[in-house]
């Protein structure tokens, strides 16, 4: 039985032997021989770092830290030990193969009762090792290994702080993969991202180490071009493009790219890193703009585009936000001077800029697309407007509200527009639809039939700025107008101009001809207004008779009227 016992202990020493040794971390025991000299010997050393460096029970077993390690080191450990001796926490360092290790030392008892420390190392070389990965994943994109954003925004204050005040120059360098949204959904995820992996690559090629080369988002690189000329720049420029339009053989097809380059200069285009990436950005939408496949380098002009893209941005969000209101402009009758309509007119509370009109933001709104949402908006609230008026008094004025030709473009033009009466309960003779010429060239077929169905609801037509756009005559007889808005240009100089007079007084004379009412813009001046009256012109808008005004306003004029 006590045989089976010893065997047992040692069979468990053995097993805890073993493990002490797999440890990566080190255990050891010290003892304190004389307490007065302070004089510590090992009693133990375990761990396989240890016995990479010999340190093992009995090879340190009896030594002091004198006798096994250098006396800078050795004088470190006797203090830590010391101070342990008395009962103190220790936790101190230990470095040890160019590695870090963290050592607690507790004073204990053994099983006989006699003190002694016990060293435990905490390794954290697979902490640091984790942590490292982590910083790189911070800063290094996972598919392409670039710098990422971050890292690149770092690098961009490093090349301003380091050039500051020297003089020196370095290229900001935009790089934008064209129409990769487009690639993306026609050859999908994988093989476009194999795609962006080999444009990496080739650009990392065309870089040296002086160059911080970063992707900056989906399909968007950038590079900080430092000791290099604007020539050098444009060349390096021409490079890229030109290696991203060879084919990448992808496993099914060739793909055939192309790449838009932006560049700015430091400090010439600014001082700070957001106004020079800026800068660099404005410069790519500007090759954009141009059809792709080109480098542009920014320059002053190119700050409207800028302005239009951030523009562009919050117009977007402009009728959700309630920022959009409406003015009206009367529109009289020029034998009586009685008002009989009005002009929806939109405006935008822009946050920052305040009040914005039609000219800052329509023909951008048209070049996006998200004219179709404010004119949806305007018509909307032109007929709930008019409606609530008619409820309230007895009003009999129309309204005028503008359609872009791009709603010409949508299957649902009419349907919009009959849902709109539906909902506000206006009745469709109260409306007037005006058009530019420019529906004629775009859609003129399909504007043909789409104006049919209009007047079949009772809705009224009018061409707008007539004079401006094409005024091809034959698109009077062929269309279903009701009525003709002669444009402002007509009138500035009517009264000095026997020519501007021939024309206009032709304009009024084969309106009349054709049974459309004459509606002449912008008048000024009572001398505009009695040549206007003198040559039967049927109604005027215009400063002279009132500005556009708030729907309080209007109100006013209109119930003024009324009563």
């Amino acid at each position: 039985m006590q045989d089976e016992s010893i065997t047992s202990l040692r069979q468990t020493e053995q097993k805890y032997q073993s493990l002490l040794e797999k440890l990566h971390n080190v255990v050891y025991k010290v003892r304190c021989e004389t307490e007065a000299e302070a004089t510590f010997v090992y009693t133990m050393f375990e761990g396989r770092v240890a016995k990479r460096q010999g340190l093992t029970t009995e090879a340190v077993r009896g030594k002091t830290p004198q006798e096994l390690f250098a006396p800078q080191f050795a004088g470190y450990l006797q203090v830590q030990y010391e101070k342990a001796w008395r009962g103190e926490p220790v936790i101190h360092e230990l470095m040890w193969e160019q590695e870090v290790y963290y050592v607690s030392l507790m004073l204990s008892e053994d099983e006989s009762g006699e003190r002694e420390l016990i060293g435990c190392s905490l390794d954290l070389t697979l902490c640091r090792q984790a942590k490292r990965q982590i910083e790189r994943m911070k800063k290094y994109d996972a598919l392409t290994g670039l710098p990422n954003q971050l890292a690149f925004d770092e690098s961009l204050q490093q090349a301003v702080s380091g050039e500051h005040g020297s003089g020196r120059l370095f290229t900001l360098m935009i790089i934008d993969i064209d129409k990769f949204k487009m690639m993306h959904a026609a050859i999908g995820r994988t093989p476009s991202e194999a795609v962006l992996a080999h444009v990496a690559k080739k650009l990392s090629q065309v870089f040296d180490e002086r160059t911080m080369l970063a992707r900056l988002s989906k399909d968007n690189f950038a590079a900080v071009l430092r000791g290099i000329t604007q020539e050098e720049a444009k060349a390096k420029a021409t490079e890229i493009i030109s290696l991203i339009t060879s084919p990448i053989q992808t496993s099914d097809t060739a793909i055939h790219m192309t790449a838009s380059v932006g560049m700015s200069a430091y400090p010439i285009d600014g001082s700070e890193p957001e106004e020079i990436l800026k800068k660099a950005e404005t410069a790519m939408y500007r090759a954009k703009e141009r059809g792709g496949n080109c480098y542009c380098f920014y320059s002053q002009e190119m700050t409207r585009i800028g302005e239009q893209w951030v523009l562009r941005s919050e117009l977007r969000n402009a009728v959700q936000r309630n920022e959009l209101f409406l003015h009206y402009q009367p529109r009289y009758e020029v034998g009586s001077n009685k008002l009989v309509g009005m002009e929806a007119l939109v405006r935008w509370l822009h946050p920052e800029n305040g009040i914005m009109f039609p000219s800052t933001f329509i023909s951008l709104a048209e070049k996006t697309g998200l004219i179709l949402e404010i004119d949806r908006w305007v018509l909307e609230a032109a007929c709930a407007q008019v409606k609530q008026w008619q409820e309230v008094g007895e009003i009999h004025a129309s309204v005028s509200v503008n359609l872009s030709y791009l709603h010409f473009k949508e299957p649902d033009c009419v349907q919009m527009v009959m849902d709109i009466l539906r909902k506000t309960g206006l009745h469709p003779g109260w409306l007037e639809v005006e058009l530019t010429e420019s529906v004629f060239v775009e859609e003129a077929e399909v504007a043909l039939d789409v104006m049919q169905q209009l007047k079949k609801l009772g809705v009224r037509i009018a061409i707008d700025d007539f004079g401006t756009g094409y005024s091809a005559l034959h698109y009077l007889k062929k269309f279903p107008f009701d009525t003709l808005k002669i444009d402002r240009s007509f009138l500035e100089n009517v009264t000095i101009s026997e020519a501007d007079g021939v024309i206009l007084r032709t304009v009024i004379d084969m309106a009349k001809k054709l049974n459309l009412r004459v509606v002449a813009e912008g008048v000024e001046t009572e001398e505009q207004l009695s040549y206007l009256r003198e040559h039967a012109c049927d109604e005027v808008q215009g400063y002279l008779l009132s500005r556009p005004v708030p729907e309080e306003q209007m109100e006013k004029l209109l119930f003024s009227i009324s009563n």
